[in-house]
């Protein structure tokens, strides 16, 4: 026998030796696979073969299989038996290391799956059932920065954080931004704006759409004087629209707001020193927000909010936020946004309105999925 053939038989016999172990899977059409089995659900079963790599079957097209190793069946009952398969006349039978043969219709079977299938699909089920804390957020990071120098000699730096966790009812979503702004151009030097805030918003679905939310946000603005605005409270919101594509909710409820203004310097002449001031009021909260995804290449964002004061009659404060996303990469997204806050009783030589608009590089990360 010359080298080459005893190169061919050699591989004729690792061929053989490597499908005499197989699972085989047996199709209506005559064709047969051969692999092993690594997964399977109600729809399709996965192969993967030594040279065919990972192979997806429908399950309609199966008429028979027969399994070398023991394997993973679930029923529809629940009830998970470990051994080796056969089926026979629309029949699964499997058959234990030790015991007897468990048999039942192939329609009650929902999954077959290996020992590392198996384990990956149990720690998600514990997952899904018992979630951690660190489980099922869904969040970004925002990071901006312009810099000029020369004629004008300017630095920004921007950043934003937001999360969210939705399990079964529950919503718990936190959020984070800060800007900061200085120049160098024209005297006086330093900073020309500063602004830092964020809260966190417990949502809880009831049946049906409706909806009951609390909330807690804190603000801190330089140049509007606010040392710290802290809102507290709740109501109750209704999911317009909803779908993968994106949501639109609209709530009503009631907040408890407390203002602290520092001293601010009225210009003269001369210059006259107004002494900083503390608000409590209660407030009318009423707002909405949409997400809604664009081809699959951008994502748009609003919010709306309006906060007339029922402690001090006729004065109020509105909220509005925008933004959109485009990815880059799967976790990276290039992303605007705009921000727009209005009070009707500012401290004195201070606006009304404050608006902001922003660009830079956004980190996505999301683990519902694992």
């Amino acid at each position: 026998m010359c080298f080459q053939s005893v190169v061919r038989f050699t591989c004729v016999v690792c061929i053989c030796a490597a499908t005499a172990f197989a699972d085989k899977i047996v199709l209506k059409n005559g064709d047969q696979v051969s692999g092993k089995i690594i997964n399977s659900d109600d729809k399709s079963l996965i192969v993967k073969s030594d040279f065919m790599g990972e192979i997806k079957i429908d399950r309609t097209a199966i008429v028979s299989i027969t399994g070398d190793e023991p394997l993973n069946v679930t029923l529809k009952d629940g009830k998970t038996v470990k051994g080796t398969i056969a089926t026979a006349a629309e029949t699964v039978q499997v058959q234990p290391p030790a015991g007897a043969v468990v048999a039942a219709p192939i329609a009650a079977v929902t999954a077959v799956r290996d020992d590392a299938a198996q384990h990956a699909w149990e720690r998600e089920q514990e997952r899904l059932t018992h979630p951690k804390l660190n489980d099922f957020w869904i969040g970004s990071f925002t990071f901006g920065l312009a810099n000029a120098s020369g004629n004008a000699s300017t630095t920004t730096i921007s950043t934003a954080g937001l999360a969210t966790r939705e399990t079964g009812k529950d919503k718990i979503g936190v959020s984070f931004y800060q800007v900061y702004s200085t120049q160098s151009t024209t005297f006086p030097f330093g900073t020309t704006a500063n602004r830092i805030g964020g809260g966190y918003r417990y949502d809880r679905n009831f049946d049906g759409k409706l909806f009951a939310y609390a909330f807690n946000s804190y603000d801190y603005d330089q140049f509007l004087d606010l040392d710290l605005r802290v809102v507290l409270g709740g109501g109750l919101g209704y999911h317009i629209w909803k779908s993968p594509n994106g949501f639109w909710d609209a709530g009503a409820g009631l907040n408890w707001n407390h203002e602290k203004y520092g001293e601010t310097i009225a210009p003269g002449p001369p210059p006259v020193t107004v002494p900083g001031y503390t608000n409590n009021s209660l407030e009318l909260n009423l707002g909405e927000e949409s997400q809604h995804k664009l081809y699959k290449r951008m994502s748009l964002y609003q919010r709306a909010a309006f906060f007339p004061n029922l402690t001090n009659g006729g004065e109020y404060r509105m909220n509005f936020d925008a933004g959109a996303t485009i990815p880059i990469w799967k976790w990276l997204e290039w992303s605007f946004g705009y921000s727009d806050r209005f009070t009707s009783n500012p401290p004195p030589t201070r606006k009304k309105n404050d608006s902001l608009l922003t660009t830079g590089i956004r980190l996505s990360f999301d683990q519902t999925k694992r």
